[in-house]
């Protein structure tokens, strides 16, 4: 039966569940990788807590790195060139992968922490280069939504957004159901499920008719867009990865500040703006509120793997939890953000937010329903982060 849908509606939507899929990528990447860090990774490498922690944030800081970087020049390379950057990023990432699992495999004695040191190496910028892969998807999927429904930017941005918690939910399942395989068997297989959905975008996406840019449409130069981020956008933004860069290689303050304000400098006299001040003021508040659910949801799993296991369960459940009533949330957004300003819903989300983690740290053996009482007021809180 024909549709009665014009082609372009039709192309529009089949763009858009590419862009879902390519976010459910992010989330299945990001599920498994930090599991494997709390039940695998600390064994099999040879690594304390500490360098367990270095090693999940090599998977999170250069996402927002790439995020920043393809934002500013994605109107000239196109989405595509971003799409196929994003998927060759997790195609290395899993060839890093499995050369970091070889490395470990039939080594004894002396050998043994040669290779050990070898194999967190390539795992560790696997984790860097599938994080630059991630902060693409984003910066490639949002202006592609927001242009193809310009008419209708919040209800598809919320749908879109679901495909973050959705995914963690789905890989979640996944990898309990793998819990076996990732503790003591071949946990190439558990990383690996990252490929279904990354191939599957890849094939809805590849030869995909993107839309035209806003800013394109209504003919703003490039200088004039980036004229928004300005200055003090270029100072914070670029503050914070010449920081994150200088504390990975070991480069002084000196160096770190140089960099910044050479950049700082080159921004604001190229595009002749300090910047938007509610931009400016948007750019700081995402630091803590990404650290408040992606920091949070990094770690849950290894901080409630005791009073998981009194109550019985795989401590992976209360991320996926939090993520599903984040998901159905986000699916049906618009009524509960329509009633709150943005501020009145960031300063409710936040309260909620603190509550729910303040009362999972004080869960220890409570059992199981006081556990996900206490999770429940997390999912609630961090669901509008992003309204």
């Amino acid at each position: 039966m024909p549709s009665d849908q014009p082609p372009a509606a039709v192309g529009n939507k089949a763009i858009f569940w590419g862009c879902f899929i390519a976010l459910i990528t992010t989330s299945f990447a990001f599920f498994t990788r930090m599991y494997l860090c709390d039940v695998r990774f600390g064994a099999d490498f040879g690594l304390d807590k500490v360098a367990i922690g270095a090693l999940k944030g090599a998977g999170v800081w250069p996402f927002a790195i790439s995020i920043i970087l393809f934002s500013l020049v994605i109107d000239k390379i196109g989405y595509r060139i971003a799409m196929l950057f994003s998927f060759a990023c997790y195609a290395v990432y899993l060839v890093l992968a499995c050369l970091a699992y070889a490395a470990i495999q039939g080594v004894e004695g002396v050998e043994v922490a040669a290779a050990q040191q070898k194999g967190h190496a390539l795992l560790y910028w696997g984790s860097i280069v599938l994080a630059l892969g991630n902060g693409t998807v984003e910066a490639f999927i949002n202006p592609v939504v927001a242009n193809m429904f310009s008419r209708e930017k919040t209800k598809w941005l919320n749908i879109l957004h679901a495909a973050w918690p959705g995914g963690l939910v789905i890989a979640g399942i996944m990898t309990i159901a793998l819990a076996d395989t990732a503790a003591s068997g071949d946990w190439r297989i558990v990383l690996g499920i990252i490929a279904l959905p990354a191939v599957i975008y890849l094939v809805m996406l590849i030869n995909a008719k993107f839309p035209v840019s806003e800013t394109e449409q209504a003919g703003v130069s490039y200088r004039d867009m980036l004229a928004e981020f300005g200055g003090f956008g270029a100072l914070v933004g670029f503050g914070l990865i010449f920081m994150q860069l200088g504390e990975v290689f070991g480069w002084s303050i000196g160096v770190t500040g140089v960099l910044t304000l050479l950049v700082t400098i080159g921004f604001a006299a190229y595009t002749k703006s300090v910047g938007r001040g509610i931009l400016a003021f948007l750019i700081i508040i995402m630091m803590p509120l990404a650290t408040t659910e992606i920091g949070t949801d990094g770690w849950i799993s290894g901080l409630m793997e005791e009073p998981m296991k009194e109550a019985g369960f795989n401590a992976g459940w209360v991320l996926i939890y939090t993520s599903a009533i984040m998901m159905v949330l986000r699916f049906f957004a618009g009524p509960i953000v329509h009633k709150l300003s943005p501020i009145g819903l960031l300063i409710l989300s936040s309260v909620l937010a603190v509550a729910g983690l303040l009362a999972l740290s004080q869960t220890g053996s409570s059992g199981l329903a006081v556990i996900f009482a206490a999770a429940t007021l997390y999912g609630f809180g961090k669901t509008f982060f992003w309204p």
